[in-house]
């Protein structure tokens, strides 16, 4: 179609009838206004009804909605409309009208179309009106895109500005633009690496998170993006999964839609990238969260080289009978590995999907070297020439799919829309935009690709309404998803490069270090599987996108991580004793180890003396069981000489990876020369002991063979007592004499 040239937006003077109804809302409802909304007392939202078309023949109404976010009453306030009789039919004349550089009204005094009275505004207080534009009072014929310009002027001169625009469906309208959209089946972000099982509870019952997005999408040719932490979190908790879960779980199995794997999580594939990550990091067990009697009766997952469909299935079991039976055992090849609890029939695996503006070219090398050959770049962060008219490109050698801003951006705000009259306003701002993109080419229509952010919709109807939309006007139409992304690039193109803040990159490389750090330390572990398969799969959920959007709530939960990797690089040590003493020549030098993992490691004990006092055998292994302490028993000898001396111990892993993050300094006294002392006066009292006792025994023995010799004499020489009456008197006195000992 041929639409007249664009001129400068301006306001019609007309007099039109004009219907108005006011009415007040409770509370206080977050609403979007002027480009510098934050700053006006009064908020201001125009939503023009019908979806922002308006059909001809057919009454035009708008409605503003008025929040006063001051601490004054308004008074004497009205609000003046203004609707242009312009096209808008460029992008960037609609950019410029929904969100202009200077808010303050143009619209001339005799411009306005009406003035309406707004009944006062209290503090926080909201008010609602609406006015209708009989049909005969619209002065279009043909189609095209039309301003409106809502101005709410206070009783003191203060001005506060809003603008939306309108389609009139009228002759002449453009082939519609084929429209394919890509929607992330993401959670809220988390710190573990699975999703737990309340929370799983929670957001798969009926009015739950992943239910309202599953509602939403189900059935369309929309294409479902999941990050795979949802999959493996329900499938991980074996038949204690909540119901809900497995039912949501079954559900998407059975959808239509074509779907596509994210990274684990939605980890931030552009800041892995920019952060220097040898590669993209991907789970390497979920072992560690598995309970084999949570899978007692359940059929073994069907592994095969290429993914399958749907979760491992729940066996019904046998009837319910009055006889008990056995309790039956957990059968080992029913747990699923990590392979099985990944795998899905996945209409493709290699499409990669940072978040808008975080790309550079030197991103798509880096995400092709790791299988992910196509791309979804929001088209902000890449240049395609003016020729092109499809949303595929190409950049050196990857594939890129563009994510249109222009209709994107009203598409994720009327999903995110919290009230009605801002669902109107984002599906007006959504018509619009897609009016503007039909008319860039009449030769032949075009299709471009329409995403929604990581952000969750306000609920199941807010995004089914703004799907609904796309195939609701006669100038758009939905396209598959998989037939957009399987198309061959139409164009070349270059990414401009909008790096990720420097902040979160510096962050994310201290992450992937201290990842580095922990990997090393396992190797005390005879099977580390379960501490690095859990920490890699923490680190993938701090990794997700959505903490993006929360940086105070993320900078605590990277905190949180880092102690857990220091709890875990500090958990073995060497616990620190009182000083030895060394006596002798040789001994034992007791090295105490403590283990607080909850496994068993092996590690060497490497000790070194300061001084040549002491000789130390170098290194001594150890094993420790899980949650114990065991004392190494380590072989010293005293050196040179005696004196103080220090040992330093330190441990490591059987790899040579430093394991102690600060040596432990023992204190040792070696005074070996008191052995040799000690001995030489234990030997001392020892000989003379022995000397005394041998002289001793000596004189007795001399004694005893005196008193024999004398007692023969005095036999042999003695005659008959009665002849000799002193004689006997004489022997006696003999034998006395020679018992007396020598004495001095």
């Amino acid at each position: 179609m041929n639409l007249p040239p664009p001129r400068r937006l301006r306001a019609i003077p007309a007099l039109l009838g004009l219907g108005v109804v006011a009415s007040s809302m409770l509370g206080i409802v977050p609403v979007t206004a002027a480009a510098n909304a934050a700053e006006e007392p009064v908020q201001v939202v125009l939503a023009p009804a019908n979806g922002g078309v308006a059909q001809p023949g057919a009454d035009l109404t708008v409605t503003a909605s008025l929040t006063n976010s001051g601490s004054t009453t308004i008074d004497g306030a009205s609000l003046q409309v203004a609707v242009d009789r312009e096209f808008i039919s460029t992008r960037a004349d609609l950019a410029e009208w929904l969100s202009p550089a200077d808010d303050s009204s143009t619209v001339d005094s005799d411009a306005i179309i009406t003035s309406v009275a707004v009944p006062a505004l209290k503090p926080g207080e909201e008010h609602v009106v609406q006015a209708t534009i009989p049909a005969a009072s619209v002065p279009f014929e043909d189609w095209g895109v039309h301003g409106i310009t809502g101005t709410l002027e206070q009783g003191d001169g203060t001005e506060t500005v809003a603008h939306t625009s309108v389609v009139f469906n009228g002759a002449d309208a453009p082939a519609p633009t084929r429209v394919a959209v890509a929607v992330p089946l993401t959670t809220q972000p988390g710190q573990t690496g699975l999703i737990p099982e309340a929370t799983l509870a929670t957001i798969t019952a009926d009015d739950g998170l992943l239910t309202r997005e599953l509602d939403a999408v189900i059935g369309r040719p929309v294409g479902i993006l999941i990050d795979p932490r949802i999959i493996v979190s329900i499938r991980a908790l074996g038949s204690t999964a909540p119901s809900s879960a497995i039912s949501w779980l079954e559900r998407l199995q059975g959808a239509s839609n074509p779907i596509y794997p994210l990274s684990y999580a939605d980890a931030d594939v552009a800041a892995m990238s920019q952060a220097g990550s040898a590669q993209l990091l991907t789970p390497t067990s979920f072992d560690y969260a598995l309970d084999e009697a949570d899978f007692v009766d359940l059929a073994p997952p069907t592994t095969s080289p290429s993914p399958t469909t749907g979760a491992a299935a729940v066996s019904p079991g046998g009837e319910a009978t009055e006889t008990p039976t056995p309790t039956p055992s957990p059968t080992p090849d029913a747990v699923p590995d990590t392979s099985a609890l990944l795998q899905w029939d996945y209409t493709g695996t290699s499409i990669a999907w940072p978040r808008d503006d975080t790309v550079t070219a030197g991103d798509l090398p880096y995400f092709a070297a790791n299988g992910l050959t196509t791309t979804i770049v929001s088209s902000s962060n890449v240049s395609t020439p003016s020729s092109a008219v499809g949303g595929v490109v190409r950049a050196g050698d990857n594939t890129v799919l563009v994510s249109d801003d222009t209709v994107s951006t009203p598409l994720r705000e009327a999903a995110g829309a919290l009230t009605a009259t801002e669902r109107q306003k984002s599906l007006s701002d959504l018509a619009s935009s897609l009016a503007v993109v039909a008319n860039e080419d009449d030769s032949s229509p075009r299709t471009i690709l329409a995403t929604l952010d990581r952000s969750a919709p306000s609920d199941g109807t807010a995004l089914s309404d703004a799907l609904n939309s796309l195939d609701a006007l006669s100038w758009s139409s939905t396209t598959a998803f998989d037939g957009f992304a399987a198309q061959a690039p139409a164009a070349d193109a270059t990414v401009v490069d909008q790096p990720e803040p420097a902040e979160r990159t510096g962050q994310v490389a201290a992450l992937l270090a201290s990842e580095n750090q922990v990997a090393a330390f396992s190797s005390i572990i005879a099977d580390p599987t379960n501490l690095l398969g859990e920490n890699r799969a923490n680190i993938l959920s701090l990794l997700a996108n959505s903490w993006a959007s929360n940086s105070g709530g993320w900078n605590v939960a990277m905190q949180a991580q880092a102690d857990r990797s220091t709890q875990t690089l500090g958990a073995v040590s060497i616990v620190a004793g009182s000083p030895i003493n060394l006596v002798s020549n040789t001994g034992d030098m007791p090295v105490l180890v403590e283990n607080k993992l909850p496994y068993p490691v092996t590690l060497t004990v490497r000790l070194s003396p300061s001084n040549f006092r002491l000789v130390v055998q170098r290194e001594v292994s150890i094993t420790v069981e899980a949650s114990s302490s065991k004392q190494a028993k380590v072989p010293i000898t005293a050196g040179v000489a005696n004196g103080d001396t220090i040992v330093r111990a330190e441990l490591v892993s059987p790899t040579g990876i430093l394991i102690s993050a600060q040596p432990t300094f023992i204190p040792v006294n070696v005074s070996a020369d008191w052995e040799v002392a000690g001995s030489w006066l234990v030997g001392g009292v020892v000989g003379a002991l022995l000397i005394f006792a041998a002289i001793r025994l000596f004189l007795k023995r001399r004694h005893n063979r005196a008193a024999e010799n004398t007692a023969e004499t005095a036999a042999e020489t003695a005659g008959d007592p009665d002849d000799d009456p002193d004689a006997a008197a004489r022997t006696a006195s003999a034998a006395e004499s020679d018992t007396e000992e020598p004495r001095g």
